[in-house]
């Protein structure tokens, strides 16, 4: 008979000082102060790997109750026994091939129904119906997966699943966060981040929410049936630990080593929005033309995450920040200064895509300012003066396109607005002023201290020079690509006026013009 526990067996892979090694549920939670932390390959394992442990943390320690208790969690560890003895509870529901209640998946769900390659797990890698350039897997033969990857990959799958618009069962729908920028608050070893992502976990919570393993398993009855196929979620832990596919890897023996090729895949649980608290990673941003309405925090094709950087931080009187955020921040304040006044290291993770194809997948690592940890208000210098390269920013563009348009323009016949789009699309302005900005952004983002009370002025002046010169900048890249004939000498000199009238005043001009 087929086993793999991953409770015991190594499948997480964790950085233990130079080494990179594997280890079991158990080991990473008792021992998660001799790991600095948990790494993948794919930022999708990553993220979906420590939700996975903060449900179980949630359920067998039923808590925090509140910030006091995660900081003291922090300071003097987790209580073990109680690990011990959970995971001991549902032993049997971590075996990756039980027979009859294998680790998130669907026991009665076979190949006969649905018989996939086992990459139908790994958007990376090419499937039937999402092809990867320049990978070169074979979907006919795939190579053989080990169960320690074949573990990581179900996991994540289950958190980052696409609709894909057909299904042998029930069609449902993409997973909850898929489409997601997910937060994780990191600290000096896996210990720490754990306890800094263990948001508040009251007791009227634990009683309704449940995990999938202390659930009967689902059966390809529940799932095929419209009606059944589908669940509002109880609490956090039930939200990580959505069934979103219905999987059942199928387990054979090569070389005396087991392997698979092959799983049966289908259509899980939809998911349906319950009136409890937002998933404690996810982000949300404001509508800029209504503060009313707020929108996931995702990966976008066309636009740069640090632009939404506020997305990320603690707003004034509460907002709809991060949980993991605010809860890493009520932590830190009741440990004391002497952690995170150098700031909160975050990661954001997630996929960006077109429908149900993945157009690429990424993990950004930020470090919120120290600052928020104090009563100023960090959230809205901060988004005043992103809102200000916003409106720079829409400045270049509506100056590129003025370009366009006069470039375009033949005598009295005006050129059509598709055409003026597609050539002012193709100039770098767009690419050159975002991404010079970003590297700045950076650096002043780590001048925003204790001492941000006394600097501010100091900071709103280094970053109005910013953008200041990477406007500028982006335009002289422009105006070359545009020609260096009298005509287009000239539609240079017409179209950026729009620019040069939104562009901050150098702090010397400032002084001269009130003298």
């Amino acid at each position: 008979m087929y086993t793999f526990n991953l409770i015991t067996q190594p499948w997480i892979p964790v950085r233990e000082g130079s080494a990179l090694r594997l280890v079991g549920l158990e080991e990473a939670l008792l021992e998660a102060r001799r790991f600095a932390r948990i790494e993948d390959p794919s930022p999708l394992v990553t993220v979906a790997l420590h939700r996975l442990l903060l449900a179980i943390l949630h359920r067998a320690l039923e808590g925090p109750e509140d910030a006091y208790v995660a900081a003291k969690w922090f300071s003097d560890g987790f209580d073990a026994q109680k690990i011990r003895d959970y995971l001991a509870r549902y032993q049997d529901r971590f075996d990756l091939f039980h027979p009859q209640k294998p680790f998130y998946q669907v026991p009665d769900f076979s190949l006969k129904r649905s018989s996939r390659s086992w990459t139908v797990l790994a958007p990376e890698l090419n499937s039937d119906n999402n092809k990867v350039l320049f990978d070169h897997t074979i979907v006919a033969n795939p190579r053989p997966l080990p169960p320690d990857e074949a573990a990581r990959l179900l996991v994540a799958n289950q958190t980052f699943a696409l609709s894909a618009g057909k299904s042998v069962l029930c069609h449902t729908a993409t997973a909850p966060v898929a489409t997601a920028a997910l937060v994780v608050v990191l600290g000096e070893d896996l210990h720490q981040t754990l306890c800094l992502n263990l948001v508040s976990y009251p007791q009227e919570e634990y009683q309704r929410d449940t995990a999938l393993w202390e659930q009967d398993p689902f059966g390809v009855s529940d799932l095929e049936d419209c009606n059944k196929a589908r669940a509002t979620p109880r609490g956090i832990v039930h939200r990580y630990t959505w069934l979103s596919r219905a999987v059942r890897l199928e387990p054979e023996t090569l070389n005396g080593q087991t392997i698979v090729r092959w799983v049966a895949y289908a259509s899980g649980l939809r998911y349906e929005e319950a009136s409890i608290r937002p998933d404690p990673m996810v982000a949300f941003r404001t509508d800029p033309k209504d503060s009313s309405k707020r929108y996931t925090l995702a990966f976008r094709e066309d636009r740069a995450l640090w632009r939404d950087f506020t997305s990320l931080l603690p707003r004034p009187q509460g907002g709809h920040s991060p949980a993991v955020v605010q809860h890493a921040r009520n932590l830190y304040r009741a440990l004391g200064s002497r952690y995170g006044s150098q700031g909160i290291p975050v990661l954001v993770g997630g996929l960006a895509n077109d429908q149900a194809k993945v157009e690429f997948w990424r993990a950004e690592l930020y470090r919120l300012p120290g600052a928020v940890l104090g009563d100023k208000d960090v959230w809205t210098f901060i988004q005043e003066n992103l809102e200000r390269a916003e409106e720079i920013g829409k400045a270049l563009e509506a100056a590129a396109r003025a370009l366009a348009e006069h470039l375009l323009t033949v005598g009295e016949r005006k050129p059509k607005g598709e055409d003026v789009k597609n050539l002012a699309r193709s100039f770098p302005h767009k690419l050159a002023f975002w991404s010079g900005l970003e590297e700045h952004f950076g650096r002043w983002l780590q001048d925003i201290d204790a001492s941000f009370d006394r600097r501010q002025g100091e900071l709103q002046e280094s970053w109005l020079q910013a953008l200041r010169e990477q406007a500028l900048k982006a335009w002289q890249l422009t105006a070359l690509a545009a020609g260096d004939d009298a005509r287009a000498l000239r539609a240079v000199h017409k179209s950026e006026g729009i620019l040069l009238s939104k562009l901050p005043m150098r702090k010397e001009a400032i002084g001269a013009s009130t003298d």
